[in-house]
């Protein structure tokens, strides 16, 4: 018994007359009026795709990964506010400003706020967010991206807010019900919505967590569609408290050399803002010593602690522990500590 859908098919698609099978109904979109010929292809009236950073198009899709509490929202936030207001993200200018959607799943709210107002000065009007306390709060509705119904409202926020540009998924695991290890799970409940995205030239960030042994959590096949993949190294073994982290690109088409060669980031609050102090990706022992002395407040670090804290021998700490009491940047005395 043919169901509905087929029945609708052969009324409507399937000529009626016997001896026409074989040819196109008539007044109907055909594949073959989709296939462009070299002249065509050449001629064709193409939407500019803008950047958004050097390594960012609208309409890409790219994914940040981290061990828990390194910096991954940090890095979103940031971000998110730098591509709204324009200026400097890291080590990248931003190349056109755009509305921004952050979808948090994650965060308390009032949390949220504090480390945003810290990365704007001039309170952009095209900065969203999407969080999950608040939607709650609202309507007792949990915000989980691989919904169809969350889908269909978060393109109707883009309907409304045609300036978006950009999407911050944080994080996947917060947002989703898919099983990470599963790849048709990806593929048939997130991934649609992210294509949908991009044909509308909206650029998405997702969040995301590493496995032990420091690769993006789950399916490979999430890495399959992207433009960019980041992972957001430990500085050889500081606790990574704040957001301290090595930047390191594992894909990104479309851009190469000085833009996604490796650094390292350490986020520093002043008064009421944060800056990132951009270094060499390898530090050197007397800065990441510094780090963990700053990490350690008013108790300090001995030699030994130090040695086993950075994974480097204890004559290269002591080594590093004179040449910062030279500079006067730590106190003399067994235990370091800041000047």
């Amino acid at each position: 018994m043919p169901d509905e859908f087929s029945l609708l098919y052969a009324e409507e698609y399937l000529p009626k007359d016997s001896d026409d099978n074989h040819k196109p109904p008539k007044n109907k979109f055909q594949l073959n009026d989709a296939v462009l010929s070299h002249k065509q292809l050449m001629e064709a009236v193409l939407p500019e795709r803008k950047m958004l950073l050097p390594w960012l198009p609208e309409g890409g899709l790219a994914l940040v990964s981290a061990l828990r509490g390194i910096g991954k929202t940090f890095f979103g936030t940031d971000l998110a506010a730098k591509v709204a207001s324009g200026g400097e993200f890291l080590k990248w200018e931003v190349e056109n400003t755009a509305g921004v959607l952050y979808v948090d799943g994650e965060m308390p709210l009032s949390e949220f706020r504090d480390r945003y107002d810290c990365f704007t000065n001039n309170r952009p009007d095209n900065f969203f967010i999407l969080s999950h306390e608040w939607l709650w709060d609202k309507a007792e509705t949990d915000l989980t991206i691989t919904s169809p119904e969350i889908q269909l409202g978060i393109f109707g926020c883009l309907d409304f807010r045609p300036n978006i540009r950009l999407i911050v998924l944080d994080n996947i695991s917060s947002l989703s019900t898919i099983r990470e290890d599963k790849s048709d799970d990806w593929r048939d409940n997130f991934l649609p919505f992210l294509i949908k995205c991009r044909r509308r030239g909206v650029a998405v960030l997702l969040i995301h967590h590493v496995n032990k042994s420091g690769e993006q959590r789950g399916t490979g096949a999430r890495e399959d569609h992207l433009d960019a993949s980041i992972l957001l190294k430990p500085l050889g073994g500081e606790s990574n408290e704040g957001a301290q982290f090595k930047v390191e690109f594992t894909k990104c088409r479309g851009a190469y050399g000085e833009v996604i060669d490796p650094f390292s980031a350490i986020l520093k609050k002043e008064h009421d803002s944060y800056e990132w102090e951009i270094g060499d990706p390898d530090m050197k022992v007397k800065d990441r010593l510094v780090i963990l002395i700053r990490n350690s407040g008013s108790d300090g670090v001995t030699v030994t602690e130090a040695a086993e804290e950075l994974e480097v021998s204890k004559g290269a700490i002591s080594k590093a522990k004179s040449k910062l009491i030279d500079e006067r940047t730590i106190k003399p005395g067994k235990r370091m500590r800041l000047e």
